[in-house]
């Protein structure tokens, strides 16, 4: 750990190097928890892949979380502030305390801290944990301040953490816990604040192990992610799927809505003449009912009869006012086949708009199979239908690729069989 990475986490945490030589004060040492007791898993235990992806501090601006004091004696300090609310931290700063304290217990921990070359490892892991920091109380004496030295520290840090587990493999949290401990530095030692409060952090992670929840969850062998995931157990739904319906892209905008629910919007598409409408789960979210409007403008309430969402498909059912609908291409389609995407883009006011693109691959993906196509989608388009040029319905909008908020022309969908498979609707004449 160098200085100026030392003096960055400092000001991260609203403490300048001034305060070290300020008002003399005095504070009572930080109350600990015992340490916790945590028990190796056995070498013939086999875990599910884990991996850290978000670190967020989550304090009131103004809060004082602390004390940073200086002098042989330790008797020289001021409070430690925070400056800022919500903070997301750099989780590779954690990232490796995470890892380190997991896999020595047994875990199969992914991590991708400190790698010079995308290995592809981040997308090995069926379970993400995210935590946040919200409470932490800081105690650290600089003794050798006087000297210029503020590198050498000792102290105590509490944190309550939260953790969250999600399941990628169904797109859910599967469960929260919460963690409430932390570590005393009794001897001056190299590392400054930062090794105090990454030593806190291991702690809260052991404790998280000691909880015996993670290896409730996690124990099992990997899945492989490579390999589709299929629907089983689904409750048939009867849903009349026709053989015909719209034969052009322009009909098939016709026979496309705009979903509103909520805060935000998406798209859906008839898929059916008595007025079931195909979408994504995450645009109706856990609504019961939507509101729909047509290329018109007229509105109409859709109530949501079913949802998958680790497939991310939902079914939406609502007046068809007689129009046609959008039906199955029978046959698989090859890459490089020209094919349309229709959504409402970003903004209300720009529903009904056509963009054109071709098949990409075939991709696996988290498990699932996904349509990769060029077909320009942003936010809005969700749940739209990606069709080929005889308005025949080739797969469901889903997801597109950004960096630094720029679309990069790699979007995915979900392809409409499987949408439908997942949803327990036979394709017409099955």
């Amino acid at each position: 750990m160098t200085v100026a990475r030392a003096l960055a986490f400092a000001s991260a945490i609203g403490m300048a190097a001034s305060a070290l030589v300020w008002a003399q004060s005095s504070t009572a040492r930080v109350p600990l928890p015992l340490p916790a007791v945590v028990k190796n898993l056995p070498p013939d235990v086999a875990t599910r892949p884990v991996q850290l992806s978000k670190m967020l501090i989550k304090l009131n601006r103004g809060e004082a979380f602390g004390r940073v004091k200086g002098g042989l004696i330790c008797a020289i300090g001021q409070p430690l502030i925070w400056k800022g609310g919500r903070f997301q931290l750099n989780t590779e700063d954690f990232d490796e305390v995470f890892q380190d304290e997991l896999s020595k217990i047994g875990f199969n921990v992914i991590s991708v801290s400190g790698q010079m070359f995308d290995t592809g490892d981040s997308t090995k892991a069926e379970f993400l944990v995210g935590g946040t920091i919200k409470s932490m109380n800081v105690d650290v004496c600089f003794p050798n301040s006087g000297f210029g030295d503020l590198m050498s520290a000792k102290g105590s840090a509490l944190m309550e953490v939260e953790w969250q587990l999600y399941d990628r493999l169904n797109r859910k949290v599967v469960d929260v816990f919460t963690t409430d401990t932390g570590y005393r530095q009794k001897k001056t030692q190299s590392g400054g604040i930062e090794t105090i409060v990454f030593s806190a952090f291991a702690e809260n992670v052991r404790a998280l192990a000691a909880s015996g929840k993670l290896q409730k969850i996690l124990t099992g062998r990997p899945t492989d992610l490579n390999v589709a995931k299929a629907p089983s157990n689904v409750e048939r739904l009867n849903v009349s799927l026709p053989a015909t319906g719209v034969e052009t892209v322009s009909d098939a905008v016709g026979a496309t809505v705009l979903v509103l629910s909520g805060d935000g919007h998406g798209s859906a598409f008839l898929i059916s003449g008595d007025g079931y409408f195909l979408t994504n789960y995450h645009v109706v979210g856990g609504a019961k009912y939507v509101k729909l409007r047509w290329s018109d403008g007229l509105e109409s309430v859709g109530e949501v009869i079913k949802a998958d969402r680790g497939r991310d498909v939902a079914i939406i059912k609502a007046d068809g006012r007689g129009r046609k609908p959008i039906v199955l291409r029978a046959e698989s389609i090859p890459v490089g086949t020209e094919v349309f995407a229709i959504g409402t883009p970003l903004d209300k006011s720009l529903q009904s708009t056509v963009t054109r693109g071709i098949i990409s691959a075939q991709r696996v993906l988290d498990g699932y199979t996904f349509i990769q196509s060029d077909a320009s989608v942003v936010p809005g388009d969700s749940g739209g239908p990606l069709i080929d040029k005889n308005g025949r319905l080739v797969a469901v909008t889903v997801a597109g690729v950004r960096i630094n908020d720029a679309p990069q022309g790699i979007n995915f969908f979900v392809p409409a069989s499987e949408a439908l498979q997942f949803l327990g609707i036979s394709p017409a004449g099955n």
